[in-house]
């Protein structure tokens, strides 16, 4: 592909003359100089703690001579510099170029919001396969389609591999892709060239908001309502108290879904059931000019505004009805809510929460159905903000009757340290807890330890089968713990029947 058509629509000057390299013939892009080969570009980005511009010189080496840079940095001669004022920006947009504006030939839905997101988007694509519209996924737990897997550094990843995934999915025959769309992800310019045809808002509380992260909420707010822009249609949680200034802020028509509020589309006759490996929900809903039963296989009121937003999008797209109701019924996302049926006295939950707000919502969830004593495995991320570990301790001291404090990724804090934290919420709490660093042996503890009708919460680590210790990434697989230590607890209870 040529240089002209790479940087098609993007506003840059040149060191050299445009009509001169214009047709310099390009491979393929790069951000970071190690995968540089001759015939790429290098574009120079400037991040939170690395700048791209550093390395424009090594990728010089490695056979790069078109740049793309915010700053004038000596290089050979015959390198071709592009000065763009934002190289974020102008990396969006030449890679929808290169690829071929994918995007265009794809029907995207956007989820946006604190909680939610990849239970939303998994759903989605769960009912529209079934429905006979191919769709893949992009988000937290990775890319899915066709079923094939990759794996994904962040929740929305950079501009380059969207549209490289974009274009694989389009030539493997997808038609529809549901993708998490974070507030860093649009803050990064990581979507600003995507056609989203539908965009989802789930909810909004305080989180990402910090150092490396957002600088105030107000901030975290404008950035999700940008998404809203961006889309032909709009979908709003009418319950959450920010979706006033998220639909004020949008450029698209909006449809909502609620429960306490009027809303095209509403839930009611909420009621509760429980089995041996999930925990539903059933409801009413009530559109326009029709109302039916629903039924999923996730508990609490959040799985029912989860349920509410698929069925929105359902609807939109006009998928059959009988369809959706029976996909949906079905639909299920490791680590989200996950049941495993590893006991058959006690209740085993795996669940992403991993902040104040989502933990809340998960525990009082479950304290809605039947049980003995609720008990809380958790930790908090090593390095970040003091305020989320404030936030857990203080809901799960307050919602549970035992607490285990451990680890979650550490990285270079010393785990005792987040413990330490979290434990402050316990000083007046009648809840009791116990201290275990080390995060396998709490899970085995917590096995051990079960009693009839106890329910139990593995909380922060969800779908991750790694933990996060001095910048090492090493494999930790909860289910995989806790299916073998209550092997072990049934096997020493058949021994002693037995005996």
């Amino acid at each position: 592909m040529k240089l002209l058509e790479i940087m098609n629509e993007v506003i840059f000057t040149c060191n050299k003359l445009w009509d001169d390299v214009k047709n310099t013939e390009i491979k393929d892009l790069a951000y970071n100089s190690s995968k540089c080969e001759d015939g790429y570009i290098f574009v120079a980005i400037k991040g939170e703690t690395v700048d791209g511009h550093k390395y424009a010189q090594k990728a010089y080496e490695r056979g790069s001579r078109v740049f793309i840079l915010q700053d004038d940095i000596e290089l050979n001669e015959d390198a071709i510099k592009l000065f763009v004022e934002d190289s974020r920006i102008a990396l969006s947009r030449m890679s929808s170029n290169y690829f071929g504006n994918p995007s265009k030939d794809l029907k995207i839905i956007g989820v946006t919001g604190t909680k939610g997101k990849t239970t939303i988007t998994n759903y989605i694509s769960e009912v529209l396969n079934k429905a006979g519209l191919n769709t893949g996924v992009i988000g937290t737990n990775g890319t899915f389609y066709n079923g094939k897997s990759e794996k994904t550094v962040n929740t929305t990843p950079e501009s380059y591999e969207l549209h490289r995934i974009f274009r694989t999915m389009l030539d493997s025959g997808v038609k529809c892709v549901s993708m998490e769309v974070s507030s860093g992800g649009i803050m990064m310019e990581r979507v600003k060239d995507i056609e989203f045809d539908i965009a989802i808002f789930s909810n909004l509380s305080t989180d990402h908001v910090g150092p490396k992260e957002h600088p105030t909420f107000e901030h975290y707010l404008e950035c999700k309502a940008k998404l809203f822009t961006l889309a032909k249609h709009g979908i709003v949680n009418i319950d959450d108290k920010y979706a006033k200034q998220i639909i004020e802020k949008s450029t698209c028509d909006i449809e909502t879904f609620g429960i306490e509020n009027k809303a095209d589309i509403v839930a009611n006759d909420i009621d509760y059931s429980r089995a041996l490996d999930s925990l539903g929900v059933s409801f009413n809903v009530q559109a326009k000019n029709e109302e039916f039963n629903a039924y999923i296989c996730s508990p609490g009121t959040f799985s029912i505004y989860n349920a509410l937003a698929v069925i929105s999008v359902c609807r939109y797209l006009k998928v059959d009805q009988h369809i959706m109701l029976d996909a949906l019924r079905n639909a299920k996302v490791k680590g989200r809510v996950e049941v495993l049926p590893i006991l058959d006295y006690a209740t085993i939950i795996i669940d992403y929460a991993h902040n104040g707000v989502s933990l809340e919502n998960i525990l009082q969830t479950l304290k809605k159905y039947d049980h003995n004593r609720l008990i809380c495995l958790f930790g908090s991320v090593g390095g970040r903000t003091e305020l989320r570990r404030k936030e857990l301790g203080d809901v799960a001291s307050r919602e549970c009757d035992l607490c285990i404090l451990t680890s979650d990724n550490p990285d270079f804090e010393d785990p005792m340290n987040v413990i330490k934290d979290i434990a402050d919420s316990f000083e007046n709490s009648d809840c009791e807890y116990i201290v275990e660093p080390d995060r396998r042996v709490a899970i085995e503890k917590a096995i051990e330890i079960a009693k009839e009708g106890d329910m139990i919460v593995f909380a922060g680590k969800g779908h991750e089968e790694y933990q996060l210790i001095k910048g090492q990434r090493i494999p930790f697989s909860e289910t995989e713990i806790a299916i073998n230590a209550s092997k072990k607890i049934m096997a020493n209870k058949e021994r002693k029947q037995l005996s």
